[in-house]
């Protein structure tokens, strides 16, 4: 039975059924509420389905999830004490078994039925595994993929202490030798506006992941604004200088992005490739998208221009 199904129960124990949205919040691609319903069904398969501590441990293992936290179980389970008013006695063992699934070493009987079901993508076959991989990575967009790739190396092989399953090994070979199509999207991005998101909306269907590159152009005028929320679980970085220096340095190939809004920006961008072409790499790839019509408008300069009237809202993302 899937989570959304069981509502009922949760509105029983004194919860408001809307705390399920956490399991919807546009940074999760694993931890989401298919991951509740996978282990709604192991719990089933195993006999505990009508267990209310099993159940609770479910909604709120993950409830507090932030891929750049450390504390995300500690931080779950004080949310559930604040939130549940049950007995005492259920709170207490709910809290243990979430505070089990940090190390996946499980205190109680109870715990450990429940941290084998948290576990159970790790004993499924390679395709499953691989799909689960690519959600975990979409998840840490943030982090460098030198260094997503050695420190998910190291997780896996702890994980794999608590499964017997050959597959894994065939996983941890896929991350260790994978080159995933990564893009640098560069700029100024003083401000970053909707226009500069729907370019990166459109090159995130295309790669698997993008890059925020903040240039400091001298030619410009000094940022001023800080790039918004919305991005603060993809990579960014700050670089001076050229631009291809930048992408060199990062130790893996890129493939770069140049938004256009108009056939102006074009001619400008050919002749900003010629100069990548000359000064860095002669086969660079270079990828041009186009904004949408509704924001071939907007520019930086316009909206600081708007600012000064109290205009520019409208256009920042």
């Amino acid at each position: 039975m899937k989570i959304t199904e069981q509502t009922n129960r949760l509105i029983e124990l004194g919860l408001d059924a809307d705390i399920l949205n956490h399991y919807r919040e546009p940074h999760r691609f694993y931890h989401t509420l298919d991951h509740l319903d996978d282990l709604c069904s192991q719990l089933e398969l195993k006999g505990f389905a009508d267990n209310h501590a099993l159940l609770l441990a479910t909604v709120f293992h993950d409830i507090i999830y932030d891929p750049r936290s450390v504390t995300n179980e500690e931080d779950s389970a004080k949310y559930f004490n604040e939130v549940f008013i049950g007995d005492q006695h259920l709170k207490d063992e709910v809290t243990q078994i979430i505070l089990d699934t940090k190390t996946h070493q499980p205190k109680t009987e109870l715990s450990k039925v429940f941290c084998d079901a948290d576990l159970n993508i790790l004993t499924q076959p390679f395709d499953k595994l691989l799909q689960y991989e690519q959600q975990i990575f979409k998840e840490f967009q943030f982090v460098d993929y030198s260094i997503y790739r050695e420190k998910r190396v190291e997780v896996l092989r702890s994980l794999q202490q608590n499964v017997n399953n050959p597959a894994l090994e065939y996983l941890i070979d896929y991350v260790r030798t994978r080159q995933p199509r990564i893009a640098v999207y560069p700029g100024s991005f003083n401000p970053f506006h909707k226009g500069h998101f729907n370019i990166l909306q459109k090159a995130e269907q295309v790669f698997d992941k993008v890059i925020i590159a903040r240039g400091v152009n001298p030619g410009k005028e000094a940022t001023s604004y800080a790039l918004p929320d919305i991005l603060k679980y993809r990579q960014l970085a700050t670089y001076e200088g050229l631009l291809t220096d930048f992408t060199g340095n990062l130790g893996y190939p890129v493939t770069i992005i140049r938004g256009l809004r108009n056939g102006s920006d074009l001619q400008y961008e050919l002749n900003q490739y010629r100069y990548m072409q000359e000064l860095g790499d002669k086969n660079i790839n270079v990828i041009a998208i186009f904004c949408d019509m509704e924001f071939e408008h907007i520019s930086s300069t316009g909206i600081r221009q708007l600012e000064k009237y109290g205009k520019a809202g409208e256009y920042l993302v």
